[in-house]
C-alpha cells in the first residue's frame, strides 16, 4: 500500500478546530532517490490553505494539532500527515513521496493518447481502489511516508458512509494533482522567467482553483491567465 487516507481525521475532524496554530517547516523528498521535490504542493486540508515547496524540498505552513496535511506532486502518489501531538517537539517534518510507475494495466485506451496527468491519475486511482477493496490488519498501521500514523480505509470501507468520506478525501487530491499539472514548472517559467524564491512566491500566491482549471480547459485559458497574474504579481513583490 503506497499511501494511506487518514480515515480517522473525517470522522474526527472537529478536534484539530480552534487550536492554536503555528508555522511548522519540512523538507519534501522522492523515496526512492532521497532528491527534494521541487514546487509540490503542501495542503493543510483542515484550514484549506496550500504552500509550494522551494528548491530544496523545503516548506513552512501554519497547522495545529491534529490537523492534517497533504502532500501532491506530478509523478507521484499521493501522502498525507496528520500534525499528532508526537509531531509538536520536532523542530522539522521529513515527509517523502512515492514515485508514480504508471502501469495502465488493462486500460484498454492506449497510453498515447492521454496526457501524463490522466496516466498519473489513472494509476493512483488503481492503486487507490486496490487498498478501498482488500482487507488489511492491523486497522491502525505506519503511513509509508513514515508521516504519521493512519486507519487503514478498507477496514471501514464496509461502511458506505466512511466510503463516501474516503472518496472525498481521494478526490480533495486528485483536485491538488490536477492544478499542479495545468500551472506547472515549465509553463510559469517559460512565461515568466522566474526562478528560485521568486518562482516559488508567484506559485503559491496567484495558484488557479480546481474550479477555474476546469472550466478554462485550453492551454491557451492557462497561458492567459499567468500574464494576467504576472501584472498583479509584479506590482506587490517590485515594493519589497
Amino acid at each position: 500500500m503506497r499511501y494511506i487516507f487518514l480515515v480517522v481525521v473525517l470522522l474526527f475532524s472537529f478536534y484539530g478546530f480552534g487550536q492554536k496554530k503555528k508555522m511548522i517547516y519540512g523538507y519534501l523528498k522522492d523515496s526512492v532517490t532521497n532528491a527534494p521535490i521541487i514546487l509540490a504542493s503542501v495542503r493543510n486540508i483542515t484550514t484549506n490553505t496550500t504552500t509550494m515547496t522551494g528548491n530544496d524540498g523545503r516548506f513552512s505552513i501554519q497547522a495545529a494539532e491534529n490537523h492534517i496535511l497533504s502532500f501532491a506532486a506530478v509523478g507521484y502518489y499521493f501522502d498525507t500527515l496528520q500534525y499528532t501531538n508526537a509531531y509538536l517537539l520536532q523542530d522539522t517534518l521529513f515527509p517523502v513521496l512515492s514515485p508514480l510507475v504508471r502501469d495502465l494495466g488493462n486500460v484498454t485506451v492506449s497510453s498515447r493518447g492521454l496526457s501524463q496527468y490522466q496516466q498519473d491519475s489513472i494509476e493512483r486511482r488503481k492503486d487507490f481502489l486496490q487498498d478501498i477493496v482488500n482487507y488489511t490488519i492491523p486497522t491502525v498501521s505506519q503511513a509509508n511516508s513514515g508521516a504519521g500514523i493512519a486507519l487503514n480505509i478498507d477496514r471501514f470501507s464496509r461502511h458506505e458512509r466512511n466510503k463516501r468520506k474516503t472518496l472525498k478525501f481521494y478526490e480533495t487530491n486528485e483536485k491538488e494533482a490536477y492544478i499542479n499539472y495545468r500551472f506547472n514548472t515549465s509553463l510559469v517559467i517559460s512565461l515568466t522567467r522566474f526562478k528560485d524564491e521568486k518562482l516559488r512566491l508567484f506559485m503559491q500566491q496567484h495558484r488557479p482553483s480546481y474550479e477555474w482549471l476546469r472550466k478554462h480547459t485550453t492551454e491557451e485559458d492557462i497561458r492567459y491567465y499567468i500574464n494576467e497574474q504576472l501584472k498583479i504579481f509584479s506590482k506587490t513583490y517590485d515594493k519589497h
